[in-house]
């Protein structure tokens, strides 16, 4: 090769090794560098001149120092080694280094290393590794279960929370899930679902959840959540699977002593037994310790502490011990836990036995008398009840004692209460086959089952009448007594408690000593109270309206007054008679608002009669006039309406004076000094006392319509022709003005204006009419009836 051609060769050379980023050199025999590339520089900071000469080995780190030389001595096959070389700057980087022993070579006579810069990689390296060892250290001690395992569902890591025994540890690497349940001795089902979910993972590839049930290796069970997670590598294929899981068996043994205490709260409020609530209390117990053996003991049972060692804590009903709940020490273990647990099912249990002791006790006073100690109408109904599901057909018998008051009123109510406690007694001792209970004051009851009832009926009058000896007196005593009748199973025990009711009534009303229940009068009795209630309902409605009749003047037959009759429609009953439906208004309170409401109402259509307003006469029954209120409805009917009140007339009957129980001149002033006129309905059909026509201030005399009927007739036409002559003639020398009721044909009329009568009043004249056709009546115009 020729000078230039040489030249030229190194300049190509030149710009070729300045092209490579590798570092290259060339040392001699001696280590030294003879050749060093362009590159050193941008890797190590040095000029490439300043090299040449030097040692190599002063460039590396004292040990690796040695190692390069021996090397160099016996140079190896050419593989990267990793050496630490330092930078111009002083820093150390990290070099990967190869070489090749050119000696023998004539043009080269030297070693050829080739050198990398692996710096980063080695930071990465070193990082990598750090991170790896910092998570493998958070696996390790992670209190969470995680297993890695490989495509095929094999075993490639575990934690220790995965598996707490290092041989198991070991041992379950490369196992299936299969293979490891049967090496373990567990259920093969849950190496099943571990598949099943497993595959489920793979492809949905998204997490999946489950929960597992296993036993632990003293047979108790552990309870699991269990979670995998797939991953995948960049060709899509599954890579491992990450299996998660956490021991849920305390939360799990809460839960269920949660929902133990739940159902003892449930069973206590809907009332069952005793035992069955405690016993799910120590089922809690039981729940959230398996290991242990939990007892809990009451009355003589519970004893100071517990016998084997362990805790316990009282049960108490207010401040008094009732009983213990007790947890043992298990074999392996210990409770440090278990006392806040114990102490609040132990509270739980406190609650329970004091709230059964209240029961109990309510139920007494709920269903015993407290005087007798029999039961009392609840608990008899009860008994009977029972007595009919369990397919008796039982008889009631209610009695009551006879003029009972007389004992309270003449020796007390101490040897009243002494004397029903003896009655008491004696039925039960006499009647041990009967249940007795008290149901009124001095009114016992007995439930006779199915059997002899005749023979306890006829020996309870015996067994009364026998004497009585009360704190030093001896009592005789009768009683009313009724009898239902035979009760079949599945009925009504409080339809039979009143059908002896009804008999009971009955006895009473007919002064009898035993009475046997009657159905068709029960049904009549039945019929009244519902009428009853529907006539409360009706008025609350308003479908009680009033009718008017006339009250005309005898000569002319012009109108002087109308009566204000009241009318009930039933809306399925139809019109229902004034004398059924006012009877059962009498019986209570109901007729003094029905009657209150008569008298205003009456007063106002008088007042807003057309051409003026018209007198109008009321009827007042025997309640209202007993009643206080009588006096404050009359002023509130005229106050409200305007009517004048020489306008409004109010009718009594001869009865209702004279057995009123109040002062009745008296009342009959108060009511006069309100200027209301004063009339008595019905004369002839009471007392007929002429004395009480002078006493009192009446105003008006109405005469009966069984006497104006028989006027004209050949039977004792003459006679009440007679009276009815001398009672017009009596009132008008009293100065009180006569109304002849029921007039019916025009005789009775001619008979009536003949013998002076002041005013007539029939269905000769007009029926009773509603508010609209009665302001428009005109003799001669309205409903005329022969007959009502």
């Amino acid at each position: 090769m020729t000078a230039a051609q040489q030249e030229a060769f190194e300049k190509v050379s030149q710009s070729v090794m300045a092209l490579v980023t590798n570092l290259v050199l060339i040392l001699d025999a001696k280590g030294e560098i003879i050749y060093a590339s362009e590159s050193v520089h941008q890797c190590l900071g040095y000029e490439v001149a300043a090299l040449l000469g030097q040692p190599a080995a002063d460039f590396l780190t004292f040990e690796q120092a040695a190692e390069v030389k021996s090397n160099l001595n016996a140079p190896p096959a050419p593989e990267w080694r990793q050496y630490q070389v330092r930078h111009q700057n002083g820093s150390w980087k990290s070099l990967a280094f190869t070489w090749t022993n050119l000696l023998g070579d004539p043009l080269v006579a030297g070693v050829l290393v080739v050198a990398r810069d692996i710096t980063d990689e080695v930071q990465i390296r070193r990082e990598l590794a750090e991170q790896r060892k910092f998570y493998q250290t958070i696996l390790e001690d992670l209190p969470y279960q995680v297993a890695v395992l490989d495509e095929q569902g094999r075993y490639v890591y575990t934690n220790p929370a995965a598996t707490g025994n290092p041989e198991v540890r070991r041992g379950i690497i490369g196992l299936t899930d299969e293979e490891y349940c049967h090496w373990r001795g567990h259920d093969p089902q849950i190496a099943v679902n571990r598949q099943r979910h497993f595959d489920e993972a793979s492809r949905s590839r998204r997490w999946v959840n489950w929960e597992e049930v296993m036993r632990d290796p003293d047979g108790h069970l552990r309870y699991h959540q269990r979670h995998y997670h797939p991953v995948f590598g960049s060709d899509g294929q599954l890579d491992r699977m990450i299996g998660y899981g956490r021991d849920d068996t305390e939360r799990q043994r809460r839960l269920m002593m949660n929902a133990r205490q739940t159902q003892a709260l449930h069973l206590c409020a809907q009332g069952a037994p005793l035992q069955e609530v405690l016993d799910q209390i120590l089922s809690a117990l039981e729940a959230s310790f398996p290991h242990s053996q939990a007892a809990l003991c009451l009355g003589d049972e519970a004893l100071p502490g517990p016998a084997a060692p362990g805790m316990t804590a009282d049960i108490l009903v207010g401040t008094a011990r009732v009983g213990t709940l007790e947890l043992h020490q298990p074999e392996t273990g210990d409770l440090a836990e278990a006392q806040p647990v114990l102490d609040h099912l132990a509270g739980l249990a406190s609650m329970v036995i004091e709230r059964d002791l209240h029961l109990k006790q309510l139920e007494r006073l709920a269903y015993a008398d407290g005087l007798t100690n029999l039961m009392n109408r609840p608990a008899f109904v009860r008994a009977l009840n029972q007595a009919l599901a369990s397919g008796q057909r039982p008889s009631v018998v209610i009695l009551d004692l006879k003029q009972f008051r007389n004992v309270n009123s003449r020796y007390g109510h101490a040897a009243g209460d002494a004397l029903l406690i003896a009655v008491a007694r004696r039925i039960e001792h006499i009647l041990p086959g009967c249940g007795v209970a008290r149901v009124a004051g001095n009114g016992f009851a007995l439930l006779i089952p199915g059997g002899p009832v005749e023979s306890v009926i006829t020996a309870l009058p015996q067994v009364l009448s026998q004497p009585f000896a009360v704190r030093g007196e001896t009592l005789y005593l009768n009683a009313h007594i009724g009898v239902s009748s035979e009760a079949q199973p599945q009925e009504d025990a409080e339809a039979t408690v009143q059908e002896a009711e009804h008999a009971l009534r009955q006895s009473k009303q007919l002064g009898q000593t035993i009475s046997r229940y009657d159905a068709e009068e029960y049904a009549v009795e039945l019929t009244a109270m519902t009428l009853e209630a529907e006539l409360r309902q009706a008025f609350i409605n308003r479908q009680l309206v009033l009718a008017f009749q006339p009250l005309v003047h005898a000569r002319s037959g012009s109108l002087k007054a109308v009566e204000a009759l009241l009318r009930w429609t039933h809306p399925q009953r139809g019109a229902i008679s004034p004398q059924v439906f006012i009877a059962l208004a009498e019986q209570s309170d109901l007729i003094l608002d029905i009657g209150g409401w008569v008298l205003r109402e009456a007063c106002q259509q008088a007042a807003a009669w057309p051409g003026g307003p018209v007198q109008v006469s009321v009827n007042v029954s025997a309640r209202q006039f007993e009643s206080p209120r009588l006096k404050e409805d009359v002023l509130n009917a005229l106050l409200v309406s305007g009517l004048p009140a020489h306008l409004l007339e109010l009718e009594l009957t001869e009865n209702m004076l004279m057995t009123s129980g109040r002062d009745v001149v008296d009342v009959l002033e108060q009511l006069k000094a309100l200027n209301v006129r004063l009339a008595l309905d019905d004369f002839g059909t009471g007392y007929s006392s002429l004395a009480y026509l002078n006493r009192f201030p009446l105003d008006v005399l109405k005469i009966d319509r069984s006497f104006i009927q028989g006027l004209g007739l050949e039977t004792y036409g003459q006679k009440n022709l007679a009276i009815v002559r001398s009672t017009i003639a009596l009132a008008h020398e009293l100065g009180i003005e006569v109304v002849a009721e029921g007039v019916e044909t025009g005789l009775q009329r001619e008979i009536l204006v003949a013998l002076g009568c002041d005013l007539l009043q029939g269905y000769f004249f007009s029926a009773p009419m509603p508010l609209e056709k009665a302001v428009t009546w005109r003799f001669g115009s309205g409903p005329r009836l022969t007959q009502p």
